[in-house]
């Protein structure tokens, strides 16, 4: 099928909207659409933090602005309006509709904002790629510092969602200016928790003990500012985001029982990576809602050794999910009278 008649199909689908993850569309983004230039369709979370200026300059190294995403209310880490489209179940956010978007095939590229998790775990909550980094428009985010839910200062980073690795590197590449990748995995200091280097091929320099998914946010933020200057990548593994649990702050204050289901939702370090200021990766695994997780200083030569590390962990593409969510031809059956 011609490009031009896909990227079409993500227009009507965006205007179909049928898991309600789009806000607006803009349909003349199929104008920049050639059969051989490139040009991938971005969706942006719609929120005043975003500066349009960064949007502008991935606009002008090969994305077109298609849609603005809805998001859950007022950050919440749960988006109790929409469903993740796999589980049915309320959709991580707060950048929900950013990686529904995605995860549908309606954008390549989603833009979100991340300040508790709010990328990375809607990302590997549809085993999507997720990746924030506060070098990204960094003195435009200070501008918006808040505490958390759970009283904790930070200001938000940008982050990306992508279902395709080449897509989340084209856009990293076009918004942050890198250092040329280290030769080698030798080269990169590689620390790990127990359960990464149980499933990656990828082998640690050293392996070191995560507290639990569950714990609170200050004991996560202690473990990874001690951790981070200690190595290059700091690698881990999440698993079953918002499946066992609602990992939401507000629905587990109230008591200890939705304290302990908030506790099961199985997100640990992508909660407080923006906390530290780190730079993170998700990269999805074949099993549901799970994935591993890298972590690096916010310093240009460690994130090209993160991007190294990822590399190496790529997963196999699930030919159910690409026909089952992806094909638009499904979204568009006509029923029995249309048929006879």
């Amino acid at each position: 099928m011609s490009r031009i008649r896909t990227c079409a199909k993500k227009t009507l689908l965006a205007l179909k909207n049928p898991a309600g993850s789009v806000q607006e569309v803009f349909e003349n983004a199929l104008d920049a659409i050639e059969e051989d230039n490139g040009c991938q369709y971005m969706g942006v979370k719609n929120v005043r933090q975003i500066p349009m200026e960064f949007v502008r300059n991935l606009e002008s190294k090969g994305f077109v602005l298609h849609t603005l995403d809805a998001h859950s209310h007022n950050g919440r880490a749960v988006d109790y309006a929409l469903r993740n489209p796999i589980t049915g179940q309320p959709m991580t956010g707060s950048s929900s509709g950013t990686a529904i978007n995605v995860f549908l095939g309606i954008n390549d590229l989603g833009i979100g904002t991340d300040g508790g998790g709010s990328v990375l775990a809607p990302a590997l909550a549809v085993n999507c790629f997720g990746f924030i980094s506060p070098l990204m428009a960094e003195e435009t985010m200070k501008q918006y510092t808040k505490q958390s839910t759970d009283g904790i200062a930070f200001y938000p980073s940008l982050g990306f969602v992508t279902a395709e690795y080449p897509t989340m590197t084209k856009a990293i590449d076009a918004a942050l200016d890198l250092e040329p990748a280290a030769e080698g995995m030798d080269a990169i200091r590689l620390q790990a928790s127990p359960a990464f280097a149980a499933r990656a091929a990828v082998k640690p320099d050293a392996i070191v003990e995560v507290p639990a998914a569950g714990s609170d946010r200050n004991t996560l933020i202690e473990f990874l500012d001690r951790q981070l200057p200690a190595c290059d990548v700091f690698a881990d593994w999440e698993e079953k985001i918002d499946f066992h649990g609602l990992g939401d702050t507000v629905f587990g204050h109230f008591d200890p029982e939705t304290a302990e289901i908030q506790s099961r939702s199985g997100k640990g370090l992508i909660r407080v990576a923006n906390m530290v200021k780190a730079t993170a990766l998700t990269i999805p695994a074949t099993e549901l809602s799970s994935g591993f997780t890298l972590y690096c200083e916010s310093k240009p030569e460690k994130i090209r050794k993160l991007l190294a590390v990822a590399a190496k962990l790529l997963p196999e593409k699930d030919a159910l999910v690409q026909r089952y969510f992806r094909d638009p031809a499904p979204y568009f059956e006509k029923g029995f009278v249309w048929n006879h």
